[in-house]
């Protein structure tokens, strides 16, 4: 499928233009890193705590940050998770300098003595704040059925099958709205509904994840981050002037990603955008996209600069661009249709892979066209005017004798 038939655009004719924005764009993005003190890093790389929670009525995130903060624990941000309708939060509690601080159970009591129902036993059991052991044991030890007593029954074997109905159905409501609706869980005997209903209490919230990154660990993947990325440049630039048995078009090629990269920091940077594990894996991803568009077009340089030896350079790099773009079209608007979709419908983990990714399209589809095309006839242009410019070798000196001789002759 072609959507372009013989185009013959003159990309070349505006190469300084291009060149200018983006090294304009590059300009901006750097500014606001400085400005910042660098990207906002996510808690994978400067440790931390990242807590959901969802909440049997609508979360008032004001409210919630100053119960957490009233308890002395940060909170960087406190935000909505997922769809509205599931009424999930959000909350990422930056690195103390307290090793070993379990951050998840210090939000999670606080809440709980702030939110925990008026006028509720302070020691009645959260149905949706416990797990499955917890409960099991709670059970065994208040013994509703009396299994004790009877001298062929496991209490661990009968309540087990009774507390994993109840953590399913659990599961899939999110939590239990109250007492009552656990104690209709199928599989659930009369004796347990009744202690369900009078021994425990469905509070407000429940802890859905909880993901805790030390300082070490966080330091760690920071560096790695970093070498990965240097390491993906280092690698593409050793490949393409291999392919290509030229540096000029490897050095224009590893010069289009670092323009791929900056850019999409610096506008991450601007938008504030939090720099994640996931955000990391998006820029990589775009680093082989980007190479993999570029590579496309100069192969096909390379194709026809061995049947046409005797074109100009800027003329057969401008039909070559011409005579891939309904490919390089083609491939970017599919993908970017897909990153598009995923953005609105992959949730809030998947967002800023999927933003970087949008970006990291328009602009890698950009610099194979734009950047890393005309960088290789800047570069040939450099080195042939280099060539003419070197002064001609002296002739070698004859000797005395050897003068003399051609004179008498």
């Amino acid at each position: 499928m072609r959507l372009f038939h013989k185009t013959n655009i003159d990309f070349l004719g505006i190469k300084w233009i291009c060149i200018s924005l983006s090294i304009l764009s590059i300009v901006i993005g750097t500014v606001s890193l400085v400005t910042k003190g660098g990207p906002k890093l996510g808690i994978d790389f400067t440790g931390g705590a990242q807590i959901v929670y969802a909440f049997s009525k609508n979360p008032d995130e004001d409210q919630i940050r100053r119960i957490v903060e009233a308890a002395n624990v940060k909170v960087v941000s406190v935000q909505r998770f997922d769809k509205a309708e599931k009424n999930e939060v959000l909350l990422r509690v930056p690195l103390e300098k307290k090793e070993g601080r379990d951050l998840s159970k210090e939000v999670t009591t606080a809440l709980t003595n702030a939110l925990f129902p008026k006028g509720a036993d302070a020691s009645a059991f959260d149905l949706n704040l416990n797990g499955a052991d917890t409960l099991l044991s709670k059970l065994i030890a208040d013994d509703p059925e009396k299994l004790a007593t009877r001298p062929n029954a496991d209490p661990k074997v009968e309540y087990g099958r009774e507390v994993q109905a109840v953590i399913f159905a659990r599961s899939e409501k999110g939590l239990f709205a109250s007492t009552d609706e656990a104690a209709k869980t199928p599989g659930v005997s009369p004796a347990v509904a009744d202690w369900l209903r009078s021994k425990t209490l469905a509070g407000p919230f429940t802890l859905l994840s909880a993901e805790n990154v030390g300082p070490q660990v966080g330091k760690d993947l920071r560096e790695k981050g970093m070498w990965a990325i240097l390491f993906s440049w280092a690698a593409m630039l050793a490949y393409v002037a291999f392919r290509f048995r030229s540096l000029s078009f490897g050095a224009a090629a590893v010069v289009a990603l670092i323009h791929d990269t900056w850019t999409t920091l610096g506008l991450c940077s601007i938008l504030n955008l939090e720099i994640s594990l996931t955000v990391v894996a998006a820029f990589l991803t775009l680093i082989g996209y980007s190479m993999n568009d570029t590579v496309v077009v100069f192969d096909r340089i390379r194709e026809n600069r061995e049947k046409s030896k005797r074109t100009p350079l800027v003329e057969l790099v401008n039909h070559s661009i011409n005579q891939t773009l309904s490919r390089t079209v083609l491939t970017s608007v599919l993908t970017f249709v897909v990153v598009v979709v995923l953005f609105f419908l992959g949730g809030e983990v998947l967002r800023g892979f999927s933003f970087v990714m949008i970006i990291g399209i328009i602009v890698g589809t950009y610099s194979s066209i734009f950047i890393a095309a005309p960088l290789v006839i800047v570069w040939e242009d450099w080195k042939q005017k280099r060539a003419t410019q070197k002064p001609a070798s002296a002739p070698a000196p004859t000797k005395p004798g050897k003068a003399a001789a051609a004179k008498a002759r």
